[in-house]
């Protein structure tokens, strides 16, 4: 049985390892993630997994969490998976990811970015890792 990823407000190399690794399966799933990073809201003390896509607007947020469910199951028995309470799905003309684009481009693969303290069109970003931010396409 996999385990479920303990999410703290310190953003760790397990929970780093647990998205890329989600990511990852839901490409396999053919999910057509193009933004994906774990974004840092400091008013709860809590790390968030924002995962953006053009299937949560054609098929709305719930059809989206049923492929991260699918996902999750293909995990290998000793990988960390996160739950559901620590993920959150959009659309990708979501303000968050719209002002990310503005900043960063990723391409396809996987990538490690972090951006913190950064402010961008006057939207402040306290923290955030980026894994994929890859609207063009």
């Amino acid at each position: 049985m996999d385990k479920e990823l303990l999410v703290t407000d310190t953003l760790s190399e397990q929970m780093i390892a647990a998205g890329a690794k989600l990511v990852e399966r839901l490409d396999a799933l053919q999910s057509d993630v193009k933004g994906a990073l774990w974004i840092y809201f400091p008013e709860d003390k809590a790390w968030k997994l924002i995962l953006a896509s053009p299937l949560v607007k054609e098929g709305g947020p719930k059809k989206f969490y049923k492929r991260i469910i699918e996902a999750n199951r293909k995990a290998a028995v000793d990988e960390n998976v996160i739950s559901l309470n620590d993920i959150g799905v959009s659309n990708i003309d979501y303000k968050l990811v719209q002002l990310l684009k503005i900043a960063i481009s990723t391409g396809d693969d996987i990538s490690g970015i972090r951006f913190s303290r950064n402010t961008i069109n006057g939207f402040f970003i306290d923290d955030a890792y980026i894994y994929r931010m890859n609207l063009s396409t």
